[in-house]
């Protein structure tokens, strides 16, 4: 068995793909592409897959990861361009990575926010100002949280009429949803209720900042 790890960016509508919906579209493309993956037992048998560090529906990302299996080994130049041939619009291969590390090793996000509205001086400032709080929603409750405690870096720049924040923000156990950015900049008054938000996220990050994502070739387990 060769253990795999392929990094994929998804836009447009393949932002609003569900979770489920996009696992399934990852298992049609890699029979279309004729990949030798694994399959799993039993009466039911499907592609072995996993998406490490799952984002949101309605979210854009350049930095998606799925775990698989091959029992072939393949070159990484191959299967990028087999995947990107039976890929449907919007869903794009870009690296085969390594994978030695594990998705619990995954402490921090990237993001970029793209709002319709907004002045970047009052944001940064309400940033740099007392604690925001909102309540943060999660499987085992509503808490009220200061958005900074989740916060490792955050800029904002003007571009014309649009905001545009680059932030990096908690993952893990308590990860943080760059939605409550939004929500903390409503509070503020920064961002009027009606104000439409297009989310991406950049990059995968570990405890120090560095990238989490290893470009590597297709190991054998």
């Amino acid at each position: 068995m060769y253990k795999t790890r392929l990094l994929f960016e998804k836009s447009g509508a393949a932002s609003y793909i569900s979770h489920l919906d996009l696992m399934q579209a990852i298992q049609r493309s890699m029979c279309r592409a004729k990949l030798p993956v694994r399959y799993s037992e039993g009466f039911n048998p499907h592609i072995k897959l996993s998406i490490l560090v799952p984002l949101s529906t309605g979210f854009g990302s350049r930095c998606e990861l799925c775990d698989f299996e091959l029992l072939e080994q393949m070159e990484p130049n191959e299967l990028i361009s087999r995947m990107n041939k039976a890929f449907p619009s919007g869903i794009r291969a870009l690296a085969v990575c390594g994978t030695e590390r594990s998705v619990a090793a995954v402490a921090w996000c990237g993001y970029e926010i793209v709002w319709n509205e907004g002045d970047a001086a009052a944001a940064n400032a309400a940033f740099s100002g007392p604690p925001l709080l909102v309540e943060k929603r999660s499987k085992r409750g509503t808490k009220e949280i200061a958005v900074q405690d989740y916060v490792r870096a955050i800029e904002f720049e003007q571009h014309a009429d649009k905001l545009i924040c680059r932030a990096t923000l908690k993952a893990g156990d308590d990860p943080l949803n760059p939605i409550y950015i939004t929500g903390a900049l409503q509070q503020a008054g920064v961002l009027s209720v009606d104000a439409v938000a297009e989310y991406t996220r950049t990059s995968v990050l570990l405890s120090d900042g560095s990238n989490f994502v290893q470009e590597a070739a297709i190991e054998e387990e």
